[in-house]
């Protein structure tokens, strides 16, 4: 008998592994656990290599859309009730030592906050400066063109957003001061740079996507198991939650903590719940990340033709004006939010914004620190010979992309005239 709880112990454990080892997003939780942060992640820093253009092409024009960087929480209530019925535990004697360093994580968090509503930190700081830097060093011979020196800058008028902006901007004027900036903002530039749904047309899909959202709490963060680490007595802890149910309160707690490594401060909220907790955390934040800058089977994606549209018609006409033989302009630079570059992505179809997952898949098959973090970009690079002939180069988060419904040209790179035509027909052009 004791050999045969042995046996089914071991399978029991190889079966595990196994599967622990075919889930990506399991693995990636472990290798950094604020991976399930979602488009609350911090930009990473890519690890990229260039394909080389095709002989005879040299580099002439950037077009880009970047979200902002990293930023505190919007929301000026938020840690409000999470640290207030933190301290009513605490009061209560119903916190573990993991519980009482929570909450002393959540409170210098709260502080952080406070009067920062929304506002970009200086890990966003960094961020925008690393990518403006990064991106003259792969295409310097753009800037550094003696007929082309004029820079567009567009940008909605969030303060986030303009600091964002003058993070870019201000290093790639530092590396080439002969650059000449032109600065846009207000609400008339927000109007395609992360347009509005209707909500009469995202009502109805969110009571859709909540409905699974909340089956996916109760589901997955529910359990004999939940929230032991942090509360010694979780019977005791929802009596005092009232009608707020632990698994609720367990993904604010998750939430609020998830963005700790975009901030100014030393925090480690995560550490103090159990991996089974952030797993659980990250699949059901995932899902919403998802629903909000993707598309999914349950709600599709409007975003892509109220938003994406309007932005994609942008770079074209602007490219178009770019390429007129008289024009003095090297770059188009857009700042913005996810709401604005995630439907972008989506209407053009690049890799992995060409699929539409389920929300309960989303982990799986749309990990959103991957392709909605803090900082998210496009960069098409165009290209030109002698004879005229344009090519274009995408980059998303900085590295090579293309279009899984549209055959390149060579290697990464796309025929302008190719591409121009595909991304006019997604925009309904003739």
């Amino acid at each position: 008998m004791k050999r045969l709880f042995t046996l089914i112990a071991t399978l029991t454990a190889i079966v595990f592994l196994t599967t622990a080892a075919s889930d990506p997003f399991s693995n990636a939780l472990k290798a950094d656990p604020y991976n399930a942060a979602g488009n609350y992640h911090p930009y990473p820093v890519p690890k990229y290599s260039d394909t080389k253009a095709p002989k005879g092409y040299t580099p002439f024009y950037v077009s880009h859309y970047g979200r902002h960087g990293s930023r505190y929480l919007i929301g000026a209530t938020r840690y409000t009730h999470s640290t207030e019925m933190m301290d009513k535990l605490h009061e209560e004697g119903l916190l573990t030592a993991e519980g009482e360093a929570l909450r002393r994580d959540l409170m210098a968090m709260k502080e952080a906050h406070a009067g920062q509503d929304g506002i970009l930190t200086q890990v966003g700081s960094r961020e925008h400066q690393g990518i403006s830097s990064r991106l003259y060093k792969r295409a310097k011979k753009v800037f550094q063109q003696k007929k082309r020196r004029d820079v567009l800058v567009v940008s909605t008028p969030v303060h986030r957003v303009l600091q964002s902006a003058f993070n870019f901007t201000g290093t790639l004027k530092g590396l080439e001061p002969d650059l000449k900036f032109q600065l846009y903002s207000g609400d008339k530039y927000k109007d395609y740079l992360a347009r509005s749904v209707p909500d009469s047309i995202r009502n109805p899909l969110e009571e859709i996507s909540n409905a699974v959202l909340e089956e996916m709490r109760n589901e997955l963060l529910s359990g004999s198991k939940v929230g032991n680490k942090i509360f010694k007595n979780t019977r005791r802890v929802q009596q005092v939650l009232g009608d707020e149910t632990l698994a609720r309160f367990m993904y604010t707690l998750l939430e609020e903590s998830s963005i700790a490594k975009c901030l100014d401060i030393d925090v480690d909220p995560f550490s103090h719940f159990t991996d089974e907790e952030i797993l659980a955390f990250g699949k059901i934040y995932n899902a919403r990340t998802m629903y909000a800058f993707h598309r999914s089977k349950e709600c599709g994606n409007p975003n892509n033709t109220i938003t994406g549209v309007p932005l994609l018609l942008d770079f074209i006409q602007k490219a178009d004006e770019a390429l007129q033989p008289n024009s003095t302009k090297c770059a188009d630079l857009r700042f913005g939010h996810d709401s604005g570059i995630g439907p972008l992505l989506g209407t053009i179809g690049v890799e992995g914004y060409d699929t539409t997952p389920s929300l309960r898949d989303a982990y799986a098959e749309w990990p959103a620190y991957e392709y909605i973090p803090m900082g998210t970009n496009l960069q098409m690079i165009f290209y030109k010979n002698r004879q005229g002939d344009v090519i274009v180069k995408m980059l998303r988060n900085e590295k090579e992309t293309v279009i899984p419904g549209l055959p390149t040209f060579d290697g990464p790179y796309y025929k302008w005239k190719d591409l121009r035509e595909y991304l006019a027909d997604r925009c309904g052009l003739d």
